[in-house]
């Protein structure tokens, strides 16, 4: 009898995958990737056990049948079986310790990592009570280890138990996908890897790096800071790896920097990629614009939750499976969440995360209540994965780890030398509280400026001030919900207007979407009283490239009545402690460091609301919840997209989707005219259009806002077409 893993559709027995072949492939393939984090001991019988359950004769008449074949199975068919759970209670039988931890990979390969106690059948403690099926299939039971390839760290335990079941997980199912598919599908098999190496974008990136540098002007005291900064990243990269962080103020040539720093150290140390984590979608895409500039298309993958592949782009399309590109740029959401999950769709990529460098761009940005949870990634990472972390901010907060704050970082190094002195260098602002302004005396203060920048908290805020002030096309106007192709439209518009060679009015009033990493540069800024780190980003579009007499002012306002959600309330609550401490000085590194440690210390008890830290600990018996601990999420609440179909060319795109086999190309083109809304802003806008008198209208405003949700629900001119 010849037992089968996989069968070829339309062909006879002989031209299917032996079940030995893929056993054998999958444990080696498992072996190799989680030999990196020295788990192989544990992948061999994760890969060897899979599919044991194949190997019923039960299980092997169903696959005949379904194939429409009759051989010597056929009188054993007895339904469709569950082959996953098989190989879990064999391997259990063989060691409750070792045996326990295989059993949630083998169990779980195909519909995820179960809970060991739960309410139905689901629960693997239900499954592993179950007597296993006899498997006829001829084969010798893996040996298990008991010793596990890390150090107990006492309390964490728990949570370094279940982070390693998740990254020989991540070994097997990858390797399971890969064998099955070059099996099932080698042509899709041939598109994957062949990317170059880590030594080849090296020499990339110094040849467009060294252009760069050729076309700056060296008398210019924000490039000679610059170039401190990076000699400094280099001088740090020979060092072994570890945990770092890169504190340098905006306009410092960070981005740059801080992959300069990770291709040295990856030549160096052997280190596999380089994964970018920023924590906003807005500034995403312009990071890894420069990145491809940098290093070429081919050695970037951009994963995220709003983007989208064009169809025949199956280079990309492959890569986001599983993380094999040298170099990643992801959001928090995506890195943090996966790492939490436990679908083999979201866990498949772990395991290539280990020996990488992983650069976390404003960390500071992690939202308090999920703090707790993302800095035990991190510490686990750099402490068995061997990952290099480099948190990489111009605002390092207060979470190194002390007496006081027990769940921060152990920080090896800072990257920057002389960070106090960088600063000073580097400062071509002064930061100071103003007093309250209702937003029409803001509008006035902004009419005294020729060129001005003015960021507030709110949609509604901003629409106020910019309604206040003179209409003119001097006057420009930003939000995130406007779609992304117009946004683009108006920060070009913006940037002509600065350009030195122009210097026309220009004034913008914008959300805080224009703070994080947007090259703008003005020579005054506005904002609402907020977090330190908040205004030190504002701080950073003004006077960003040293072009204006320093110093240039930033000023901090409040409005009358505080009308801001909770987050906005506490950060400006606690930054405001501190303006008449430092005077002028608000984003200095002192200033910085006592509202980190005063915000984040004062909320220790809200670091982790979801109670994964608990979970885990509980783990270290190995009775872990997975499906619990996939509960965490880095956003609460899931935006859906809106395309704005004004632009002739969206409209086109739409009128294409409809009758289009393949949309992810289409789909692809239109995230330049989507905006991002929440349900029940969603739902304001069909209860709108519901209540439109007879007729079509036409939304000619590539904004939405209301009095109550901020969505703009009124037609401003015409009758024809919403998108």
């Amino acid at each position: 009898m010849e037992y089968y893993a996989h069968s070829l559709e339309g062909e006879p027995p002989e031209k299917w995958q032996p079940l030995e072949e893929h056993l054998k492939n999958v444990a080696e393939m498992a072996a190799e990737f989680a030999g990196v984090f020295g788990g192989e001991n544990f992948a061999v019988p994760a890969g060897e056990g899979h599919d044991l359950g194949k190997g019923t004769k039960n299980w092997q008449a169903y696959l005949r049948k379904v194939n429409e074949i009759v051989d010597e199975f056929a009188d054993f068919f007895d339904g469709h079986p569950n082959h996953a759970a098989e190989g879990a209670k064999l391997l259990y039988a063989c060691s409750q310790q070792a045996g326990k931890i295989l059993a949630y990979c083998l169990a779980g390969h195909h519909g995820g990592l179960p809970n060991w106690n739960d309410a139905g059948r689901a629960a693997l403690k239900e499954k592993l009570a179950v007597p296993p099926a006899e498997i006829s299939f001829p084969h010798v039971l893996p040996k298990l280890t008991e010793a596990l390839p890390f150090v107990s760290d006492g309390e964490r335990f728990g949570f370094q138990l279940q982070f390693f079941t998740r990254m020989i997980f991540s070994c097997l199912v990858d390797a399971d996908f890969l064998d099955t598919e070059r099996f099932l599908d080698p042509q899709r098999t041939q598109q994957r890897g062949g990317y170059p190496s880590i030594n080849e974008l090296h020499r990339r990136f110094w040849k467009e790096f060294d252009a760069l540098r050729a076309d700056a002007d060296p008398e210019l005291n924000v490039n000679r800071q610059r170039e401190l900064v990076l000699t400094d990243c280099l001088t740090a990269a020979d060092n072994a790896p570890g945990i770092y962080s890169l504190t340098v103020p905006t306009g410092g040539g960070k981005t740059l920097a801080s992959l300069a720093f990770a291709l040295n150290h990856a030549l160096k140390h052997g280190k596999r990629r380089i994964i970018y984590v920023i924590p906003f979608t807005s500034i995403i895409e312009q990071n890894a614009r420069v990145f491809r500039q940098m290093l070429g298309n081919d050695a970037v993958l951009e994963h995220h939750c709003n983007f989208i592949t064009d169809d025949k782009d199956w280079k990309h399309k492959l890569a986001a499976e599983n993380w094999d590109a040298p170099v990643i740029v992801t959001t928090n959401v995506q890195f943090f969440d996966s790492f939490y999950a436990n679908r083999t769709s979201r866990c498949r990529k772990l395991h290539n995360v280990a020996n990488s460098v992983v650069i976390f761009d404003e960390v500071q940005a992690i939202p308090v209540e999920k703090l707790k949870p993302c800095l035990e990634v991190i510490k686990e990472l750099s402490a068995n994965y061997r990952v290099t972390t480099v948190l990489c901010t111009a605002t390092q907060p207060a979470i190194n780890y002390s007496d006081d704050f027990r769940a921060g970082l152990r920080i090896d190094t800072e990257i920057i030398r002389d960070v106090p002195a960088l600063f000073a260098n580097l400062k071509r602002t002064e930061e100071r509280f103003i007093g309250t302004l209702s937003e029409t005396e803001v509008a006035e203060r902004l009419m005294e400026h020729n060129q001005v920048l003015c960021i507030v908290n709110t949609r509604r805020q901003a629409l106020d001030i910019f309604t206040a002030l003179p209409e003119s096309e001097e006057s420009i106007h930003l939000s995130a919900l406007m779609y992304p192709a117009h946004r683009s439209e108006k920060l070009e518009e913006i940037r002509r207007r600065l350009r030195p060679e122009n210097n026309l009015p220009c004034r913008v009033v914008s959300t805080q979407l224009i703070e994080a990493g947007v090259d703008v540069d003005f020579p005054a800024v506005f904002r609402a009283v907020a977090g330190i780190d908040s205004i030190a980003q504002a701080a950073g579009r003004c006077n960003r490239n040293g072009l204006h007499k320093s110093p240039c002012q930033v000023s901090v306002f409040a409005f009358p009545e505080n009308r801001d959600c909770s987050f906005f309330k506490q950060a400006a609550q606690t930054a405001e402690k501190l303006f008449d401490r430092f005077p002028g000085r608000l984003t200095e590194p002192e200033c910085v460091r006592d509202y980190f440690e005063e915000y984040f210390w004062r909320n220790e008890q809200r670091m982790d609301m979801d109670g994964i830290i608990a979970y885990c600990r509980k783990a270290a018996r190995g009775e872990i919840q997975f499906k619990d601990l996939a509960r965490f999420q880095m956003i609460q609440s899931a935006t859906v997209p809106i395309i704005i179909a004004i632009d002739d060319e969206a409209a086109r795109l739409v009128n294409a989707l409809e009758h289009a086999e393949h949309k992810g190309g289409i789909l692809q083109k239109l995230q330049q005219y989507t905006v991002q809304v929440y349900p029940y802003q969603l739902t304001e806008i069909e209860n709108w259009l519901e209540n439109l008198p007879p007729g079509v209208w036409v939304l000619r405003s590539a904004e939405l806002y209301s009095d109550s949700t901020g969505l703009k629900c009124t037609p401003p001119q015409g009758d024809a077409f919403f998108g």
